[in-house]
């Protein structure tokens, strides 16, 4: 099976949760993604990639940010569950 590209998993996570991301945001949210590959919630680099995610969304003014990047964050990962390029 071909591994899902980071971009298109946080594209389709993005329109999923119903948020809107520039181009550039999803190209820095990239190597978070490659990163964090194992769901362990003790993961520096999970816990990375949800930091960001919810910046974002609070950027965007998006109530409860914190548990909506955990969600996303999830889903990015279970897309990627063979692996993202």
């Amino acid at each position: 099976m071909k591994k899902m590209r980071a971009h298109d998993a946080l594209r389709k996570t993005f329109l999923k949760f119903n948020v809107q991301a520039d181009p550039y945001t999803l190209m820095e949210l990239e190597s978070f993604v490659i990163i964090s590959r194992n769901k362990d919630k003790n993961n520096k680099n999970y816990q990375s990639l949800v930091s960001n995610l919810e910046l974002v969304l609070t950027r965007q003014e998006i109530d409860n940010a914190k548990d909506i990047s955990k969600k996303m964050a999830d889903f990015i990962l279970d897309l990627c569950k063979d692996g993202c390029e």
